[in-house]
């Protein structure tokens, strides 16, 4: 039996491979359970292709007696592991349904073992020899059929019903491709089995086929389960990322904040404290004189108070994209202009609703092109204005303050690229204008197709 047992040997080294291949993605804890009971099953299928070259070779009616119940042994447990990655695969899972499903095969196995010629025999008279077409010979027995082998066709119809119900449902929950994939490696796994059963009755004799239904089975799916893995790992790897990014974003943020507080709020109120702490001793030499402290007291208070409901509007996830974006450029010129030196304009025409992406990238613009006027331009001019219509969105911010050279910014500032960058996240246009003493323009335009109607 030189090529039946060579091919066997083959299935079965194939199937022993992906076993442990499975287990060993088991352990890595990906999925563990679904790969766990498949890398039994593929284990448990190596084992009785094993069993099975043993049965084709013994011609003792004793030792084929042993090889026969001991490959029907394996052949139950296959079935038994093979439902419940089907369970698994398909995620329907009736445990007491399953449980009670494998009971019928648990029996099987006691029935197999306890009958001194197992379960599809009640005696077996003599062993006779098949000839393959290619003139390899193979052992089949003859004698009586034990009526407890209607159990085995119970168990195995009742699974069948199961397992085809399970793809059934997995189709319709809207896992197509799974489920026929499934469905596919089951019919050939169905087919090959019953073609076994009909061997068993004495329809047919020739090979067995079962375990090239074990073999199909074990590659379709291996195959489709490495697939899904590799998508699962390549999604835990986005995944990854995006929490990275999202962890940098966050501490940018975080630094943004603690820089905003620092220059607005902090030195607010140092600026508040000070005064506060000099009106006494002012009022008693000069009452005029301290009242405009008490008066500038009240400006940077107000200018204080202005700029902590900006900040905490922004720590609200939904306190930008409540207001629309002129509401919200106006809330920001308001809380800068009452804590600075400048006059800061701002005009809003036809504010409209547009994206949140788009929103926040304008408020982000102004505010850093806020910010850099107060920290350089030395301007005592400031004007922002919004203009949005059904085809364009554009924010111009510009000072008359000392301006710079563009081609010689120091190292380290990195505000115009960093707004520039924000401006090419949603495709929009950012164009900015300065010369030494002629001031700075700031012009950030979005056309109709990041506008939202």
């Amino acid at each position: 039996m030189t090529i039946i047992s060579s091919l066997l040997g083959i299935f079965a080294g194939i199937c022993l491979y992906v076993g442990l291949l499975h287990l060993l993605i088991a352990s890595a804890r990906l999925k563990s359970v679904l790969h766990f009971w498949f890398g039994l099953t593929c284990l448990l299928g190596a084992s009785y292709i094993l069993a099975l070259i043993a049965k084709y070779k013994v011609t003792d009616v004793e030792d084929y007696i042993n090889a026969r119940k001991l490959t029907s042994s394996l052949g139950f447990l296959f079935t038994i592991a093979y439902v419940w990655f089907v369970a698994l695969y398909t995620k329907f899972k009736p445990v007491r349904l399953l449980l009670a499903l494998n009971s019928l095969y648990v029996i099987c196995i006691l029935i197999n073992q306890i009958l001194p010629t197992g379960i599809l025999y009640s005696q077996i008279s003599r062993l006779s020899s098949i000839s393959l077409p290619w003139g390899e010979p193979i052992t089949h027995p003859e004698g009586t059929l034990n009526p407890l082998f209607g159990f085995q066709f119970l168990a195995l119809i009742s699974n069948v019903i199961f397992t085809f119900y399970a793809c059934y449902r997995q189709y319709k929950l809207g896992e197509k491709q799974a489920a026929l994939i499934l469905g596919l490696s089951l019919a050939i796994f169905v087919g090959t089995v019953q073609y076994d059963r009909l061997m068993d009755l004495g329809v047919f004799k020739s090979l067995y086929l079962s375990e090239y239904g074990f073999l199909s089975f074990v590659v379709i799916m291996s195959l489709r389960l490495t697939k899904e893995l590799m998508q699962a790992v390549k999604l835990r790897e986005q995944l990854m990322e995006s929490e990275r990014l999202r962890k940098i974003a966050v501490e940018i943020e975080r630094n943004r904040l603690a820089r905003d507080l620092h220059d607005s709020v902090s030195q607010t109120l140092f600026s508040v404290a000070t005064i506060a702490e000099a009106l006494p001793r002012v009022w008693k030499r000069n009452p005029e004189t301290a009242q405009q402290g008490l008066e500038e007291l009240v400006q940077l208070t107000q200018g204080a108070l202005a700029e902590m409901r900006n900040l905490l509007l922004e720590l609200r996830p939904n306190g930008l994209a409540e207001k629309l974006l002129g509401e919200l450029l106006k809330q920001l010129t308001k809380a800068i202009s009452e804590r600075v030196n400048f006059q800061i304009t701002t005009i809003v025409e036809s504010d409209r609703s547009v994206s949140n992406e788009v929103k926040l990238v304008f408020y982000r613009i102004a505010q850093e092109a806020l910010n850099n006027i107060i920290k350089y331009a030395q301007a005592t001019q400031v004007s922002v204005s919004l203009y949005s219509d059904s085809q364009k969105i554009v924010l111009r911010i510009s000072d008359n303050g000392c301006g710079f050279d563009r081609n010689n910014i120091p190292s380290g500032h990195l505000g115009i690229a960093i707004m520039k960058e924000r401006a090419d996240s949603i495709g929009a246009t950012f164009h900015l204008e300065s010369s030494p003493g002629q001031g700075t323009e700031v012009i950030l335009s979005c056309n109709e197709g990041q506008v939202k109607n």
